[in-house]
């Protein structure tokens, strides 16, 4: 029944690094800059696939219960289901966008990940360096500073052709096309595609896929 019971690292912690990004829990101090990301991006970029966005950070008091919650999240180890966090410029500290570990599932010792990146920030490789560094995150060893997960999963609207070649980047297997299963505000129901990668398959100090054979 209960699986592979997994259990949060205590205490838990997020401050990852990469060759450009630094991804870390988000802190009070992140509120402005997470709010304005948003509202800068909402309209024609983060909308129709970023559905949290419509009804959410419209205010800063918005944001400010957001940052709270994840805050809170980071700081249970007991209750530990889904944290955001942000990504970072390294030499900048601008906050470029966000990704995080969602719906654990103790008994499979497994989550889903996806990110999101402000619009002024497209086109530099952030989305794809920062979720494979998430990946990472999620399949190492508690005792290597990781949660510890042995399965990530990915998915996006086929018709949202960016992300889809995004997560082909990584490397990873995609298993399943759900015939009109995932619908999107003004283009109705389409189809989802679903992507799956196993810690043996994923070398988390190289953050990429293990290639086959």
């Amino acid at each position: 029944m209960d699986g592979f019971g997994w259990t949060a690292p205590n205490p838990l912690s997020c401050e990852l690094e990469t060759e450009r990004l630094i991804v870390r829990a988000y802190r009070l101090g992140d509120v402005e800059d997470l709010f304005n990301a948003i509202t800068e991006s909402r309209e024609g970029h983060l909308l129709p696939w970023m559905v949290w966005c419509k009804e959410n950070h419209r205010t800063i008091e918005s944001t400010t219960k957001y940052v709270c919650d994840q805050v809170l999240a980071m700081e249970n180890p007991m209750t530990f289901n889904n944290v955001g966090v942000g990504i970072f410029e390294k030499g900048s500290g601008t906050l470029v966008g966000g990704t995080g570990v969602h719906d654990i599932r103790k008994e499979t010792s497994s989550c889903e990940t996806g990110y999101w990146l402000r619009k002024s920030a497209v086109g530099n490789g952030y989305a794809l360096e920062a979720c494979a560094r998430v990946l990472s995150w999620a399949l190492a060893p508690q005792g290597d500073g990781g949660l510890g997960l042995q399965r990530v999963r990915l998915y996006c609207s086929a018709e949202n052709t960016r992300s889809a070649k995004l997560i082909g980047k990584l490397g990873i297997t995609q298993e399943v096309r759900q015939r009109r299963d995932f619908f999107v505000e003004g283009l109705g129901a389409t189809d989802r595609l679903g992507w799956g990668v196993l810690a043996e398959e994923w070398d988390c100090e190289k953050h990429c896929a293990i290639a086959a054979g």
